[in-house]
């Protein structure tokens, strides 16, 4: 299951110019964008267990909200990025995440893996293909995937 963990609105205006801003330095031009965090859980959890580690680990309640759905930002024109470590890489993060759901449910994942997904309203996937490889991932190390939303 993966539980997508975002800002809410009205504290992500920081986030969201930064990532703008290194968009425009390869040549992007994003009118608008949104930034979440990816977790990637794999255990035999309930959907209450699952909706557990969303409110009680994972997403701060006061400037954030969580989703074990797919997140709909609500950007026209959009694209989503999601970015992942390859299973071959070690993810630290998602190690020590996989300790504290240990704590949290009394057992253990077999597998927690850390991403961030990206969504931004642009012109084109190709442009943004380009200023993906060019700013937000390492091609040895991290898998990519662009979807239109």
């Amino acid at each position: 299951m993966i539980i997508e963990i975002w800002t809410k609105e009205k504290y992500a205006k920081n986030e969201e110019e930064g990532f703008i801003g290194r968009m425009a330095h390869a040549g992007l031009r994003v009118k608008a964008a949104r930034l979440s965090r990816l977790y990637r859980v794999e255990g035999d959890f309930s959907r209450a267990e699952f909706d557990r580690l969303g409110t009680d680990l994972l997403a701060d309640p006061i400037t954030e909200k969580y989703s074990l759905a797919q997140w709909k930002p609500g950007l026209k024109g959009a694209w989503r990025v999601e970015v992942w470590l390859k299973d071959s890489v070690t993810d630290v993060v998602g190690e020590s995440v996989k300790g504290a759901i240990a704590d949290v449910l009394g057992r253990e994942p077999q597998a927690v893996r850390f991403g961030r997904a990206y969504y931004a309203a642009c012109e084109s996937e190709a442009k943004l293909k380009h200023a993906v490889v060019k700013t937000l991932v390492n091609e040895i190390v991290n898998k990519f995937k662009i979807e239109k939303i």
